[in-house]
């Protein structure tokens, strides 16, 4: 029996996927575990893996293409099967090849054919660019270079607004650099014909010199300045930017944390003059493992401590029920040129400083090159949102839903405190925490970061 593989579930909110792209083709053998597409889900671009052996004998949708949570993708032939009886059984004829990108069409046109012209061109860095077939916009008909439809597609523009400079009013490189840039672009000029432009003379007929009486030189008057009009810049053209996925979700959920839950915001500063020398001295120790330390480690380390003291921050609200979580989960937000993913440090107050460095980095590296699996995308219970890094002095996040608490980390900055009569330099950390105040009560919350701000200031009571 020939394997229907279908789109999988890769995140818990997910009801359907756009395939982003094909990394296998009809005929390959895959192996279980082997990547065979990247699919844009509505919290990130994962890879969708293979859970059975065979050769790909089918491929149901192109590239871009959305596919609901459970419908098929492809087929496979299992060991022993022969493809093309399994395609032909399937109605197919034999292996079909996947059907083509949905951004172009693959007819050529019949004059560039009869023209004996390949059709290529040369950009304006000398490399060339290959003309490709019509691509159908707005009901019209737009000729763009391959080069020039993966720009447009990598920026999400619409080739429909863009005017071709290239032969045939054709869309090439530089048409998409000067739309992003809002600059205008001029057609090259055509050479110049006879009829067009008159040729220079050749030279002027000799002339026997005049002679003219000697006059005394006349001084030149001071002249003003002439003030020569300057060119008007040309207006920025507007940009418009489709919604991804990613940021459509982002923006339904934090509409949903605004709308539904009352929020309480409680911050506290901290002194971490101690938790810094600590910081400096374990990572000397610690240069020969190539592992680096960060502040914000210690508030990871220090967070799930203080969720096992207050459990009821590592909790999230139901309608009928408040569930306070055996595991604490941290999710770590990690900002991405798509928007924010929060991938999730499992079981953190197990974990000690230098595996909270060593996952923290790989779940960042991990969103950052899509690679991060379902596991990790999943099971969060508590999120800490850092903007430290920005040299924010405090700032409040937004909940992550149905999570009832999440922690916002501001940077560690040097300004004067007082220790007991007088100013003395010291530096301070802000940390802010947001509370679903259905199930967080004021004294709660400031009971749970106060734990924090001990445990911060006093690093050793992290061993106890």
């Amino acid at each position: 029996m020939p394997i229907e593989v279908t789109m999988p579930k890769l995140s818990p909110t997910m009801e359907s996927g756009v395939i982003a792209q094909w990394l296998v083709k009809v005929g390959d053998t895959i192996k279980e575990g082997d990547v065979l597409a990247d699919i844009e889900t509505d919290k990130a671009t994962m890879q969708m893996k293979s859970y059975d052996d065979g050769i790909i004998v089918h491929i149901d949708h192109a590239a871009g293409d959305e596919v609901a949570l459970g419908q098929r993708v492809m087929v496979l032939a299992k060991k022993g099967e022969d493809a093309k009886q399994v395609a032909a059984g399937l109605g197919l004829g034999g292996a079909q090849a996947a059907p083509a990108s949905r951004t172009a069409e693959t007819e050529v046109k019949p004059a560039l054919a009869a023209s004996g012209s390949s059709g290529a061109t040369t950009s304006g860095n000398g490399q060339e660019e290959v003309a490709a077939p019509p691509v159908e916009a707005h009901g019209g008909r737009l000729k763009a270079s391959p080069l020039a439809r993966k720009m447009a597609e990598s920026s999400q523009l619409d080739l429909g607004r863009i005017q071709g400079t290239g032969p045939g009013g054709r869309i090439i490189r530089r048409d998409i650099e000067a739309y992003l840039s809002g600059s205008p672009v001029q057609a090259p000029a055509p050479a110049a014909t006879a009829a067009g432009t008159a040729a220079p003379p050749a030279s002027a007929p000799a002339q026997a010199p005049v002679t003219r009486p000697a006059t005394p030189p006349v001084p030149a008057a001071p002249t003003a300045p002439v003030a020569r009009p300057t060119a008007a810049a040309a207006p920025l053209a507007a940009q418009r930017i489709p919604h991804s996925r990613m940021r459509k979700t982002i923006a339904q959920r934090l509409l949903q944390a605004k709308q539904t839950a009352p929020e309480i915001h409680v911050t506290v500063e901290i002194r971490v003059d101690k938790l810094v020398a600590i910081r400096e001295d374990l990572n000397r120790r610690l240069a020969a493992e190539n592992i680096k330390l960060s502040l914000g480690d210690f508030v990871t380390k220090a967070v799930a401590i203080a969720l096992r003291r207050h459990p009821g921050l590592n909790a999230s609200y139901e309608p009928d029920a408040i569930v306070r979580h055996g595991e604490i989960n941290i999710g770590i937000a990690v900002a991405l040129d798509e928007g924010l993913i929060v991938p999730v440090l499992h079981r953190a107050d197990t974990l000690g400083l230098a595996e909270i460095r060593r996952q923290s980095a790989a779940l960042a590296v991990a969103a950052r090159s899509n690679q991060l699996t379902t596991e990790q995308l999943t099971g969060s219970t508590f999120t800490i949102s850092n903007l430290g890094m920005f040299g924010i002095s405090q700032f409040d996040a937004i909940l992550n839903l149905p999570e009832v608490g999440i922690l916002a980390v501001a940077a560690a900055e040097r300004r004067p405190v007082v220790e007991g009569a007088t100013l003395v330099p010291g530096t301070v950390l802000a940390v802010t925490l947001t509370a679903d105040h259905r199930a967080v009560d004021g004294a709660m919350a400031a009971d749970f970061v106060r734990t924090i701000k001990r445990l911060l200031e006093e690093p050793a009571m992290m061993l106890l």
